[in-house]
């Protein structure tokens, strides 16, 4: 139970997100020449899994999430695999501990080929989204286009989603994209954090 105690409320500071922000430096953010996801080329990029994937970086980024979630009264938090898989694990077991629960769930890219061939999962055979508000959560976002199938998925099957939020973003679309489609993207962290200007 010690270790339990460590963890800090929802509404945790400034100084968490800073701690954060030195782990993605640490562990996630690289310079080079990289293709992302979306298809266009880059110099910088992030690969949040080994930030998500560490004990600390894990529980402050449900920390940081989890506070967009209670902002937007989420109901369920999910995302599109594999991105939003690590931090919304992270999110519901953090959620458990500090007694304010909130359930994740995760969209398939691509319908499961066996059994309940479902394309969203984590839902109990009695559970349903319908009329539930949803935040779409994912590790990085480029395009907004990973984000947008999520949503789209959600939406599909009745859910509300009005808010999506992002560890990183790369403020290179994303915001645009969501809010042509009635989607607000709440921020963490910006990639122009990582880079130094001259």
């Amino acid at each position: 139970m010690a270790a339990l105690a460590k963890f800090r409320p929802v509404d945790s500071g400034q100084h968490d997100k800073d701690e954060l922000r030195e782990i993605v430096r640490e562990r996630s953010f690289r310079f080079g020449r990289y293709t992302l996801s979306s298809g266009i080329e880059s110099d910088i990029y992030f690969n949040m899994k080994p930030t998500m994937m560490v004990a600390r970086g894990a529980q402050l980024a449900a920390l940081e999430f989890l506070k967009i979630a209670e902002q937007v009264k989420a109901e369920y938090v999910g995302g599109l695999e594999m991105g939003a898989v690590p931090v919304i694990g992270s999110m519901a077991a953090v959620s458990s501990v500090m007694n304010k629960p909130i359930n994740t769930i995760f969209v398939r890219k691509a319908p499961k080929s066996h059994g309940t061939m479902d394309v969203i999962e984590g839902l109990g055979p009695k559970e349903d989204l319908e009329g539930k508000v949803v935040l779409i959560v994912d590790d990085v976002a480029t395009s907004g286009k990973s984000i947008l199938k999520a949503i789209e998925e959600v939406r599909r099957v009745g859910g509300i989603v009005r808010d999506a939020a992002c560890l990183v973003d790369r403020d290179e679309g994303a915001t645009a994209l969501l809010a042509q489609h009635g989607v607000t993207l709440h921020s963490v962290l910006h990639a122009s954090e990582f880079v130094e200007r001259h």
